[in-house]
């Protein structure tokens, strides 16, 4: 059985996120520029309001997403469970403490990306292994409670595919982008394309 201990809290490090949010300042918003002008020169000014929106809307949908976590978004040791909660404040995950069986780090790449470390895989008596990703956390925090639970046995594993991931830990439960990469390439393309066909009916059905 793991010990009790004080309240533990890991909150939040968006540090990940204002590297992406750089990394689109760089690359994203030159191409979408382009694109908008090709776009305003083939079918008029008219796309000017479509492609801004299409510009600023990841750089504003990704802004809420780090305050909403910065407020709701933690691990938690309280009492004797530990719990994840989104950046909605709903309970991803949560398990009493006395039922951890293991902590498994991986080092895991999801489709075509590499495998990197960061991530373990929490398992316990009574719910399905889950991964959980530390490195959008504060690393303070994360060693605090690292101490917390160091009566959890700990042991690496080798999985660094989902197809390995599953076959060491059946019925893993992960991020639904991490166990369908290339279904979040599909999701963002036609949401892109449904954009530009209700953009384009919209300025058709008031021209």
């Amino acid at each position: 059985m793991a010990g009790t201990g004080a309240r533990i809290v890991v909150r939040p490090d968006n540090a990940i996120y204002r590297k992406r949010l750089a990394l689109y300042g760089v690359i994203g918003v030159p191409a979408l520029c382009s694109l908008g002008a090709l776009t305003i020169g083939e079918f008029g000014i008219g796309w000017l309001v479509p492609m801004l929106v299409l510009i600023v809307l990841p750089l504003v949908a990704t802004l809420v997403m780090m305050a909403l976590r910065s407020s709701l978004a933690q691990i938690s040791v309280i009492g004797d469970e530990l719990r994840v909660d989104n950046a909605f404040g709903a309970a991803l995950y949560s398990v009493p403490v006395e039922f951890l069986t293991g902590l498994h780090p991986i080092t895991f790449g999801a489709g075509p990306l590499t495998p990197t470390p960061g991530r373990v895989v929490i398992t316990s008596a009574v719910t399905r292994p889950y991964v959980l990703d530390l490195r959008p956390w504060q690393q303070a925090d994360v060693e605090r409670l690292t101490r917390r639970l160091r009566n959890v046995p700990v042991s690496a594993s080798d999985a660094s595919s989902l197809k390995e991931l599953r076959s060491a830990f059946p019925r893993v439960r992960l991020a639904w982008w991490h166990a369908h990469p290339w279904g979040v390439l599909v999701l963002q393309t036609a949401l892109v394309v449904g954009y530009f066909l209700a953009a384009s009916a919209l300025m058709g059905s008031t021209a």
